[in-house]
C-alpha cells in the first residue's frame, strides 16, 4: 500500500481513532464466522487528517487502502484454517482464498487461459 504522504517512515497507525481498534488485544468478540464474507465484520473504515481513506483490522490494527486485502489478511492472520477452498481445476483443498489464488497461478495458469 502506498502511504507516501507519511515520508520514509511509512504509516504507523498513530492517526487511527483508538475506538476503531477495539479488539486489538486479540479478542474476537462474539461474531460468528460461518462464511468468508463474515470476516468483513473485523474491518473498520476511516480517514486520516489529510482525508485519505483506509481500512483497518480491528484485531491487530493493520492498515490497508483496500477492504478486500484486509479481509484476506484477517483470514490468513487471525482465522487460519477456518474455511476450505476447493480448486475448480484439480479439486485440491486449500486453507485460504490467498492460497487458492496462489495455487491456481502456479499450477493452472494454462488452464485459466484456456477457460476464459
Amino acid at each position: 500500500d502506498d502511504y507516501g504522504q507519511y515520508g520514509d517512515q511509512g504509516y504507523d497507525g498513530q492517526m487511527i481513532d483508538p475506538n476503531m481498534t477495539a479488539g486489538a488485544d486479540g479478542n474476537k468478540g462474539d461474531v460468528k464466522i460461518k462464511d468468508p464474507s463474515d470476516l468483513f465484520a473485523y474491518v473498520s473504515y476511516g480517514s486520516d487528517p489529510l482525508g485519505c481513506t483506509f481500512f483497518s483490522c480491528q484485531i491487530c490494527g493493520k492498515v490497508s487502502s483496500r477492504k478486500e486485502d484486509l479481509r484476506d489478511h484477517i483470514e490468513n492472520a487471525h482465522f487460519s484454517n477456518s474455511f476450505i477452498y476447493s480448486c475448480d481445476f484439480c479439486h485440491a483443498n486449500l486453507k485460504s482464498k490467498t492460497a487458492l489464488k496462489n495455487h491456481k497461478a502456479k499450477y493452472h495458469r494454462q488452464d485459466r487461459i484456456l477457460t476464459m
